[in-house]
């Protein structure tokens, strides 16, 4: 009796993990401080870090936190989901207290600014990877130079690293029209429209062209793709409503839950989908889960993979956000709130270590100490590059 007594007493003093507050009782929660969301540019900047750890190559230590571009969710969803995120809450704020005409003219300048970079950055692109013969270059056809440049202004042709800021291009293109309907209380026709078009672009992959067919954008389906953008900016538009229902959700278990659906995703991708070959005997499994996660078409698999990550990273920057600002936060915080100029920059890196490395003794991307400490450089010099601003007035931001 007296062991139950004490067994019970010491039941009460443990923690309830459904009534602690979001800050853990450690005061580490992210407090809303001015209009930026800083934990965006927090998970935008890992984006950009990801981005350039992946495309680099070679071996690297940094594929056990980045994937390795071989992992269900790459940094390409998060960065065109932040965007998107960024569009509804900005535009959307301007559209609320400038009226929907000057947020739409806004958004088209930034849509002009992204056409003039994603045109100038293929052609410089393709040409020092077709003159210095760059790994890469059996990606590009030129056939006839003349044409070329003029499908690449048309914006009919893309090429390797530069079909994500080309997808952006059009995107930005199509945000007014997403600010007309959310503007307009036609929320739930954006997310239906989206909706259809990536279920479209599912089922008929090749009739489903949006806005039509791009020479070298095959890593990159508009057409699936856009909902991310899109849904992304209906959150982003309603975001203080959203928060308000959501509130009453307890954080602390819910990130423990979403953390716990990561670690089996990763778990069934290290193991590639073992548990379905014995629940499934003959069943092919690998054929299932290259189309099931296919990266191009943003198959469903991957939709729900996005899910999952994106939901736990949020509530872990929003729930851990000082040790994450104290320890991370110099180094991410300028990569996010400068990315379109980070990912320039990182283009430029590679393209110059492309054309160094035949002159360099051995393969030093296959040496996973030497390529790791590579990869930390080139973040560290594009840091470096943006507290100096070097080239701001040129490279958009």
């Amino acid at each position: 009796m007296e062991q139950t007594r004490t067994i019970s007493a010491t039941a009460r003093t443990l923690p309830n993990i459904w009534t602690l507050r979001p800050s853990l009782h450690l005061g580490w929660a992210y407090a809303v401080a001015g209009k930026r969301d800083l934990r965006l540019d927090v998970l935008r900047g890992f984006a950009v870090f990801a981005m350039v750890v992946d495309h680099w190559g070679g071996a690297s230590w940094f594929y056990l936190i980045t994937g390795g571009n071989t992992f269900f969710v790459s940094a390409a969803e998060a960065f065109i989901f932040i965007s998107g995120l960024v569009v509804g809450m900005v535009y959307g704020g301007m559209a609320l207290q400038e009226g929907l005409r000057s947020a739409q003219v806004k958004a088209l300048r930034r849509a002009l600014t992204l056409y003039k970079l994603t045109v100038v950055l293929t052609l410089l692109f393709a040409g020092a990877s077709l003159f210095f013969n760059l790994p890469w270059a059996n990606t590009v056809q030129i056939d006839n130079p003349l044409t070329f440049v003029l499908n690449v202004v048309t914006l009919h042709q893309a090429m390797y690293l530069t079909d994500i800021p080309l997808m952006y291009t059009f995107l930005m293109l199509a945000a007014p029209i997403g600010l007309w309907l959310l503007f307009n209380r036609r929320t739930g026709w954006l997310v239906a429209g989206s909706s259809a078009l990536w279920v479209a672009s599912q089922l008929f992959p090749t009739q489903v062209q949006v806005p039509w067919s791009i020479a070298g954008g095959s890593t990159f389906d508009l057409a699936a793709w856009q909902l991310l953008f899109f849904v992304a900016m209906a959150i982003g538009y309603h975001r203080d409503a959203l928060s308000r229902k959501l509130s009453a959700i307890p954080r602390v278990p819910y990130l423990i839950f979403s953390g716990l659906l990561l670690v089996w995703l990763v778990h069934f991708h290290d193991t590639n989908g073992a548990i379905l070959a014995r629940l499934v005997p003959g069943f092919d499994v690998q054929t299932f889960l290259g189309g099931f996660f296919l990266k191009s078409a943003l198959a469903p698999g991957r939709l729900i993979a996005s899910f999952i990550l994106f939901e736990f990273a949020y509530l872990a920057t929003t729930l851990l956000w000082k040790p994450i600002q104290t320890f991370l936060g110099w180094l991410l915080l300028p990569l996010g709130q400068n990315a379109l100029y980070s990912y320039t920059m990182h283009v430029a890196a590679i393209a110059l270590f492309g054309i160094a490395l035949p002159h360099l003794s051995g393969d030093v991307t296959s040496l996973g100490v030497v390529n790791t400490s590579v990869q930390l450089l080139v973040v560290l010099a594009i840091w470096t590059m943006i507290q100096r601003r070097f080239l701001f007035k040129i490279v958009p931001r």
